[in-house]
């Protein structure tokens, strides 16, 4: 019996280090607001990062999240250079977004993402200007990042 109480004890201490130690994904800052986007932008210097997302039903950008956006080193990069913006079009009901809320993304698709395309990934200035688009990274999260450097240049 004291064997087992010895094992179980450093067992749990060890999983408790472990927890301690071992790198939890990152979470990235979204803003859910073009206006106040761009506002931020404008007065940190950064660009506007707008993503489209089916963030409970679309594999691609549930995969996009987990892969790039979660990452360390893209939130690392993300957090002194863009402002994130999520344009979310849940369909599960726990999910539902506020009709103010829904409304703004929907005007924000119609303008920018009529083709309804998710993931989308759509950079802007300050000022709202378009800079380009990138589709999901088929690279690693370092190449992606490149991309959105040579993108902002």
């Amino acid at each position: 019996m004291k064997q087992f109480r010895i094992t179980a004890g450093l067992i749990l201490s060890l999983a408790v280090l472990l927890s301690i130690t071992t790198k939890t994904p990152s979470e990235s800052k979204w803003v859910t607001d073009f206006e106040s986007a761009k506002t931020s932008a404008t007065t940190d210097d950064k660009i506007i990062m707008m993503s489209f997302q089916g963030s409970d039903w679309c594999a691609a950008c549930k995969r996009l999240d987990k892969t790039l956006f979660r990452s360390t080193e893209f939130t690392e990069f993300a957090d002194s250079k863009l402002v994130m913006l999520k344009v979310d079009f849940p369909m599960q009901k726990a999910n539902k977004l506020s009709k103010e809320q829904t409304a703004h993304n929907e005007a924000l698709a119609d303008k920018y993402n009529p083709e309804g395309k998710f993931p989308m990934v759509i950079f802007f200035n300050g000022k709202g200007e378009k800079l380009g688009t990138l589709q999901h990274p088929k690279d690693d999260v370092a190449a992606y990042i490149a991309s959105i450097k040579e993108l902002i240049k």
